[in-house]
């Protein structure tokens, strides 16, 4: 919990063919060996990825991927793992070579990523283009090389139109390095988290939040998780007073405040019994809720819930989780949720489950999805997957929209977003 997480970085994808210097550029850029690199083609086999820092950027995962002309054996599903990073990632780096052109392959992938509204970055990787020292640092002009090679890009003009920017260097040198990041630095990435704060109009200066932090056999051992450490800081940002306790003691903090709480978030888990010691006059949500709202799909999760009253004996419900931890007993994803869907009558559901970045193509056969707070995941991931759901007429709910409505408190865990909900269309 020291870093930046995963989740509220900017990804970049590097793509290009087997040694157009991928992995080279990315070692000259983070200055460190974090892809291998050799004269053999098809070195890079799983993606690999890197966390750093790109002002003004800020926080990003830089992730390296196949050749997209990887011939090899497993060539075909490094070429599927890439296709999949594309889903995923808010900018692109597609590396070409000056000293060859650009392929029919290249040209498909570059089509590809901008099919996918990924904004790229052209980088040409100058092959033998200096002959000494001297010649490295400036042009026959006296002026610094680092600019875009003209002769490569006019001879081949569809690039320029899918690129939103070309830089020209050669890899093996570290000479450009920075002005390579302040170019980076400089792109706009698609859907980043930062358009929206996750108590974005919720708190103001001086506001009390109380935050309902249970601690069970899935607490992770000696800290927080991530939505509460997020809400936590995002409290104090606001300059807001931020007051922890777990379920229990929950009347005794409310007892000795002069003035009531601006907000109560719980822990999903605990809705129902903080619910029922919460002052109706209170506002209540959870952590899970908050985080679809961050994630900027609300509307269409609270939406999805309705299709738990047409669920028939038989039906297909995916429960789906954007991290990978051991199962303990009382786990919600596996036990908790499909207790309560029993108590709700719903006693001859096929559950199905997938984890981490395992997510269906197809998901049209289920009759409902419930997806986690998704507090790991990117915002580019979730809206793929909610989008994924809703072009495909599969209702998608969250664990915090379920959990309210299954304990028949959803129309007040949404209360405080129904301005937001109604501007978009929504009716409750």
């Amino acid at each position: 919990m020291e870093q930046t997480p995963k989740a509220n970085r900017v990804h970049i994808g590097f793509f290009g063919r087997c040694n157009a210097g991928k992995s080279t550029l990315i070692n000259m850029l983070t200055d460190q060996p974090v892809s291998l690199v050799s004269e053999v083609a098809g070195t890079t086999t799983d993606p690999v990825s890197k966390s750093m820092e790109i002002l003004p950027l800020g926080p990003v995962v830089i992730t390296d991927t196949a050749g997209i002309d990887d011939t090899s054996e497993l060539g075909a599903l490094r070429i599927e793992k890439s296709e999949e990073i594309i889903k995923k990632i808010n900018l692109a780096v597609y590396v070409l070579r000056n000293d060859e052109a650009p392929t029919t392959d290249d040209m498909m992938w570059l089509n590809k990523l901008k099919q996918n509204n990924v904004p790229i970055a052209l980088f040409i990787n100058e092959i033998n283009a200096f002959d000494s020292e001297s010649t490295h640092d400036n042009d026959s002009n006296g002026n610094e090389s680092n600019d875009t090679n003209p002769n490569y890009v006019d001879a081949n003009p569809d690039l320029s139109a899918i690129a939103t920017v070309v830089g020209s260097t050669d890899f093996t040198s570290n000479r450009d390095r920075l002005v390579l990041l302040d170019l980076l630095g400089g792109l706009t990435p698609l859907d980043v988290e930062g358009e929206q704060s996750l108590l974005q109009g919720l708190v103001d200066p001086g506001d009390t939040i109380f935050l309902v932090c249970p601690i069970d056999s899935a607490a992770p051992k000696g800290r927080l998780i991530l939505p509460q450490v997020q809400t936590i800081r995002e409290i104090l940002d606001h300059k807001g007073l931020a007051l922890v306790c777990q379920t229990e003691e929950l009347p005794t903090m409310l007892s000795k405040l002069l003035q009531k709480p601006k907000l109560v978030i719980t822990d999903s888990q605990a809705f129902e019994a903080v619910n029922a010691l919460t002052p109706a006059d209170i506002p209540l949500t959870s952590f899970s809720i908050l985080m679809a709202r961050f994630k900027g799909k609300l509307q269409d999760l609270v939406t999805g819930v309705k299709a738990l009253n047409n669920l028939k004996p038989g039906a297909r419900v995916l429960i789906s989780e954007g991290c990978t931890h051991r199962r303990q007993c009382d786990d919600i994803g596996t036990v908790k949720i499909p207790m309560w869907l029993k108590k709700k009558g719903h006693t001859d559901l096929q559950l199905e489950f997938t984890s981490g970045g395992a997510f269906p193509k197809d998901v049209s056969g289920y009759d409902l999805i419930i997806h986690c707070g998704a507090c790991m995941l990117t915002r580019r991931e979730v809206l793929r997957r909610i989008d994924c759901a809703v072009v495909q007429g599969t209702p998608i709910v969250n664990y915090g929209v379920l959990i309210a409505s299954l304990h028949g408190i959803l129309e007040r865990a949404i209360s405080p977003f129904m301005d937001e909900l109604d501007r978009k269309g929504f009716e409750c």
